[in-house]
């Protein structure tokens, strides 16, 4: 792999995120909400500058992994999900940029994609400005206000906001914003990405995937490099953790990807950085209020790098939180108290593990 010097992308908002969109496989046991966030995207694609693309996903395995991973294609496949699993061969007859000899085969979701993190962001934003809206940028929360067990507002470097409903959706940031004797199980973790461009351009067929014992997902680009992503660690220090890419990062990337994919031998690397997201105990998100939280009062974090991905269900289950409407599906799934007696200190999984 040849690194031509080519200065990184932007990185600032969402950029950082891979934008990846396979809700059926991280909630195949809630499919209600894996089938909200499916549609979600699709009817979203269009609003302003927003599009969705739609690409098959293979998730890749090894001997070991084979069985569960037929399982779980037939259970899914069973229950209407367009999921499949493939032999090694047929993966490689599917795709033949792919060279699985080293694997048992894949399971080929056909209900996936990925968006644009920025442009899925400002097409939001722009959406809820015509609902009425407002958006305060570059202002700083530096407490929140309670009085009797209630929400009063927000102290900001700009001044004070009167509210009586606060959400905090301030990632690995969140413990630090809430009340004193609050808290929620969340830890910091750091990962990575590196986008290669191989000798030729990845076709309009290249699927997105991931090897989960290798802990590394891929997507292609729209202009046929592939973003790869991957190594995943619990940080102490948060702010003060690299935004570029490690070198060690991406010689690993450099060993691993021609093994298993073709025409990467001397890939060009593009560009790389690093991001902060935030964990919880079970890789699903914290959508609730705490436990004993002031009334008003609800957090959404650990997101577990799947922020993108579920966005499409926090709007409504906070919406439930609040006011006690029931959306279509359950949101049982990100309640605090699945947390009961589990501290900040648990022990980090990784998605790569689902």
């Amino acid at each position: 792999m040849r690194c031509r010097g080519i200065p990184p992308r932007s990185r600032g908002g969402g950029c950082q995120s891979a934008g990846l969109v396979a809700p059926t496989l991280f909630f195949n046991d809630q499919l209600d909400v894996a089938h909200h966030a499916n549609a979600f995207f699709r009817e979203f694609d269009g609003t302003a500058e927003f599009s969705f693309t739609e690409r098959e996903r293979i998730d890749i395995v090894t001997e070991g992994e084979a069985t569960e991973a037929t399982q779980l294609a037939t259970r899914l496949a069973d229950e209407g999900c367009p999921v499949r699993y493939l032999e090694a061969e047929d993966v490689s007859e599917q795709f033949p940029q792919f060279d699985l000899e080293e694997f048992a085969g894949a399971v080929l979701y056909e209900d996936t994609g990925w968006v644009d993190p920025y442009t899925y962001a400002t097409a939001l934003q722009t959406t809820a400005m015509a609902r009425g809206a407002t958006f305060e940028l570059d202002v700083e929360v530096t407490d929140i206000r309670v009085d009797n067990d209630q929400i009063e507002g927000l102290e900001t470097d700009d001044g004070t906001v009167d509210a009586d409903v606060v959400v905090i959706a301030a990632g690995w940031r969140t413990r630090s914003l809430l009340p004193d004797d609050i808290d929620v199980p969340i830890q910091p973790y750091r990962t990575q990405i590196v986008v290669l461009e191989p000798e030729t351009s990845l076709s309009d067929e290249f699927p997105l995937g991931r090897v989960g014992t290798e802990h590394v997902y891929f997507r292609p680009e729209h202009n046929g490099d592939l973003l790869v992503g991957g190594s995943h660690h619990t940080t102490d220090d948060p702010r003060s953790t690299s935004t570029d890419a490690d070198e060690s990062f991406r010689v690993e990337i450099a060993d691993l990807v021609p093994e298993f994919i073709r025409g990467f031998e001397d890939a060009d690397l593009v560009n790389g950085w690093a991001g902060v997201d935030v964990a919880s105990p079970d890789t699903s998100p914290i959508i609730d209020s705490p436990a004993n939280a002031p009334e008003g009062l609800v957090v959404a974090t650990g997101f577990n790098g799947l922020g993108i991905m579920t966005s499409p269900v926090v709007g409504p289950t906070v919406r439930a939180r609040l006011t006690g409407s029931e959306p279509e599906f359950s949101t049982e799934p990100f309640a605090t108290d699945r947390f009961e007696g589990v501290g900040v200190d648990f022990d980090y999984i990784s998605t790569s593990d689902i």
